[in-house]
């Protein structure tokens, strides 16, 4: 019944159009394209995404909005010269379509072989059937049958066969195909929208599906093939384009030469595209069966929220590629102007809403620094990746500017979980009740690279650049001293009394200390560390983060490490140090808020994970014997394994 009142309605509204004067019936298609540009959001996101795909690198968020509103004012119209195609004689054909490029047919059929005429979703493609028919050549036209629609594709059907087109239905029709070609016929073929059968061809720089029927009858039986186009030049008038044969490569492998051959039709589809953007139909998923793919980390400049975020690409790199799809990931690093422009932002984004923003995004350049505005305007992606709740709401913007997947960890602030495709959460941020039902990965702690192999990876690299720690056969203690953080920090006081008994300890056990400090160390604990450590033969090796560039730092002395002491100020380096494997001792630091109870996320997480039996739990005056405890087996520590929860969180989504 729903497709008889679709059906009968638009018989009657075909009606209604060709008894209107031209003119008037194409400004009702222009009122159509200008309605469903303002409240179609499902196809007018997909369409602007694919063009932000395509020329982000090129056009700014402005003109890809322009050429978005101008798409759906041209294919308003083209809906109201499908229903006035049976209006069409040679006289008005000769008025409104103007044609270059004829002798290419014409040359073409004195050949005998007949002639595939192919061409995109690009203009009023429905026309181009038309016009073929009014210039006097037998023209047969291959369509994709829609059973689930069978009145609607018989309409649809009628409207190409006006002017004396034969329409072959793709599967039924090949065998009239190949007798039309042995007639020296012409006949008409689509070469994009390959679907899951299609050939994966660069296009934009990106592989995508493309039909490869055209091209496997032209190599086979050696039937010339000509690109053709049709543009809409102002109003109801046509320019018709229709391109010498193409030099399809036929070297004897089949596949390859495809492949080839393809290739170049695509870069001829590109190039018109390029000149025509608001011409191409870009309400498809264009590029849906591509086999690669990339994925933007947005970086708010913290060393542990972007670790947290590859970590997680890393993730989604393994489930694409599960799908046999190959992720690449780029850094974006995110600028803000100042402290209160971010804080504004975040507040703003509160509020914004998809239908709102999409295509607008040239508002960030009030908040961002011009080069941080510039790489996210240019950038092209599928997924987008951030960690902290002061760059969670760019995220929730740019991934629905391009249609993206989008995946935050930790609390994205004042945001509902709901504005992302997945949040990952450690357990100690409990979700309110409000974002249960949000995608949600629940992790044991924050997400790491922690793993066997990266930990063999990484200690081989630090016994590379420090060639003495392969001649130390002792037991090795790894020693993580971070720094200050918001509602904690590291006292001289503390690392006094550390630095004293881990010494001790070390000469107790005959053990090696490896020591690292982090990007936050403050000066003066760096001195201490320096004076006491520098030259002891106990300690073969002290980092000083801030001066000494060692990326396989953390991951070296994590893999060398038999036992490993972290303060308790950064959840990162706790998450990493537990993942580990190996026997983590975590020290809590000192708290600012001496009188007033609030909450404190470090704090919280040593005093879970400790109640789990990842970490040991400890003050400093008692890191000594909590070292000799795990040292002789007394006390045991098992090693946290989030990936797991991670991937099969991302497989839901990829």
């Amino acid at each position: 019944m729903k497709e008889s009142i679709i059906y009968y309605s638009l018989k009657i509204f075909g009606f209604i159009v060709r008894i209107l004067p031209l003119w008037l019936s194409l400004l009702i298609g222009k009122f159509i394209g200008i309605v469903a540009y303002y409240f179609d959001a499902k196809h007018k996101g997909q369409a602007y995404a694919n063009l932000k795909m395509a020329f982000a690198d090129s056009k700014s968020p402005y003109e890809i909005r322009n050429i978005t509103k101008e798409l759906f004012l041209n294919y308003g119209q083209n809906f109201i010269e499908l229903f006035r195609m049976p209006l069409m004689n040679s006289k008005r054909f000769e008025k409104y379509v103007s044609v270059e490029g004829k002798e290419n047919i014409e040359n073409s059929l004195k050949e005998g072989k007949g002639l595939i005429l192919l061409a995109m979703h690009f203009g009023s493609w429905e026309m181009a059937s038309l016009s073929c028919a009014m210039l006097q050549f037998p023209y047969k036209v291959m369509v994709k049958p829609q059973p689930k629609y069978s009145k609607l594709d018989d309409l649809l059907n009628t409207y190409r066969s006006c002017g004396g087109s034969v329409v072959l239905s793709r599967g039924a029709g090949t065998r009239d195909f190949v007798k039309s070609i042995k007639k020296n016929e012409v006949v008409g073929m689509v070469v994009d929208q390959g679907g899951r059968d299609g050939m994966l061809v660069p296009f934009f720089g990106r592989p995508a599906s493309m039909s490869v029927g055209a091209i496997r009858l032209g190599l086979k039986l050696g039937v010339p093939i000509c690109f053709a186009v049709v543009i809409r030049q102002k109003g109801a008038y046509h320019k018709m384009i229709i391109d010498k044969p193409l030099d399809l490569v036929d070297t004897g492998d089949t596949e390859k030469d495809v492949f080839e051959s393809l290739s170049k039709v695509t870069k001829k589809m590109e190039g018109f595209i390029c000149k025509y953007p608001s011409e191409y139909m870009w309400f498809y998923k264009i590029w849906k069966y591509s086999n690669k793919t990339n994925i933007a980390i947005l970086f708010d400049g913290k060393t542990g929220h972007l670790r947290q975020s590859e970590t997680v690409a890393k993730m989604v790199q393994k489930a694409l590629a599960e799908r046999d799809v190959e992720a690449t990931s780029q850094i974006i690093s995110v600028n803000f102007k100042g402290k209160y422009p971010a804080r504004l932002f975040s507040l703003l984004t509160v509020f914004l809403h998809s239908f709102i923003y999409q295509g607008r995004l040239d508002f960030l350049n009030w908040f961002l620094t011009q080069e941080s505005f510039d790489e996210i305007m240019s950038v092209k992606a599928d997924f987008f990746i951030s960690c902290g709740s002061s760059i969670a709401g760019l995220n929730s913007l740019v991934s629905k500017d391009h249609n993206a997947k989008s995946i935050v960890v930790l609390k994205p602030g004042l945001l509902r979980f709901n504005r992302f495709d997945l949040v990952v959460l450690p357990q100690h941020d409990e979700p309110e009740k409000k974002d249960l039902k949000a995608r949600m990965a629940i992790t044991k702690a924050a997400p790491n690279l922690i793993t066997k192999e990266y930990l063999a990876e990484q200690s081989a690299l630090l016994e590379k650049r420090y060639s003495h720690l392969k001649e130390n056969v002792r037991v090795k203690i790894g020693l993580f001293v971070g720094g200050d953080s918001n509602n904690v920090f590291i006292s001289e006081n503390q690392i006094r009394v550390l630095i004293n008994q881990i010494k001790n300890v070390a000469k107790d056990l005959k053990a090696s200390l490896l020591v690292t400090t982090s990007r936050r160390t403050p000066s003066r604990i760096e001195q201490m560390l320096y004076r006491e450590l520098k030259k002891n033969i106990v300690c073969p090796l002290l980092i000083i983060a801030n001066q000494d560039n060692v990326p396989e730092a953390v991951g070296g002395i994590l893999g060398l490490s038999d036992i490993v002491v972290v303060s308790g100020d950064s959840i990162s380096m706790i998450s990493e140090a537990a993942s580990s494997g190996k026997k983590t001792i975590v020290f809590l630091p000192e708290t600012r808020a001496k009188f007033l109870k609030i909450y404190n996320k470090h704090k919280l997480i040593v005093e879970i994970l400790n109640e789990q039996g990842y970490i040991l739990s400890t003050d400093v005056k008692n890191i000594g014997n909590s070292i000799l405890g795990v040292a002789k087996n007394k006390l045991q520590t098992r090693a946290i394994n989030d990936n797991k929860i991670i991937l099969e969180a991302v497989r839901e989504i990829v």
